[in-house]
């Protein structure tokens, strides 16, 4: 039981400074592509408070409903969404996924590789599969790159790569669905609503994020 609790701290610990490095480098990148007026910094406070509680509350409740889930696979879970919740409200706003989360992704990424590596005895299978699920993402990002002029930007396939770093075969594939899901969705409304016309662009970022956030939510079992 102390052990549990111990973890719980630990993990909740991780989260709660990574969110909060998140928000430090949306603030920053902000103050880089926007404006400084005071409507800005209080739609990203407000965003990044909802944010940052949502995270928190999905952490505690992930770790209390996953008790048996091995540890490794669950921080990196929670880690994801530590590290891109702030990509909704960029690339919203800018239509770009700037390359500073896509380092800090990875760099949290190498960071848990040696604790895997001592620690973790599924360390080659996990990694395979984290490998593997990248690659078939970054390719099949490409083709429709490729196919479809406009489709995907660099941004999102340089996501998309962190994604299946974090998240392996095992949840790549229902996040990557409803993130294609909540496009349609968003796209359909906009264009009723004629807010957007079928020439325009429309981010990928809110969808994505969104998916992550629902697939580790119900589906990470």
């Amino acid at each position: 039981m102390e052990k549990e609790a111990l973890t719980m701290v630990l993990i909740l610990a991780v989260v709660l400074s990574l969110c909060g490095i998140s928000g430090w480098l949306m603030f920053k990148d902000g103050r880089e592509y926007e404006k400084a007026d005071k409507r800005t910094i209080r739609a990203e406070l407000i965003y990044g408070s909802i944010m940052v509680a949502l995270t928190l509350c999905i952490s505690v409740t992930y770790v209390m409903h996953h008790a048996n889930m091995d540890v490794f696979t669950m921080l990196k879970r929670l880690i994801l969404l530590c590290v891109i919740w702030p990509l909704a409200y960029i690339d919203y706003k800018t239509y770009r996924i700037p390359n500073t989360f896509i380092i800090y992704g990875l760099s949290c990424r190498a960071v848990l590789v040696p604790f895997e590596l001592m620690l973790n005895p599924y360390f080659r299978v996990a990694v395979m599969s984290e490998l593997i699920a990248a690659t078939a993402l970054f390719l099949a990002a490409l083709l429709c790159t490729i196919c479809l002029r406009g489709s995907i930007g660099a941004g999102d396939m340089k996501l998309f790569v962190v994604m299946g770093l974090f998240l392996g075969l095992e949840m790549i594939w229902s996040a990557v669905f409803t993130a294609l899901l909540i496009s349609f969705l968003i796209a359909v409304y906009l264009l009723i609503m004629k807010k957007k016309t079928k020439k325009d662009s429309i981010p990928f970022g809110p969808a994505i994020v969104s998916s992550v956030y629902l697939s580790i939510f119900l589906i990470g079992g």
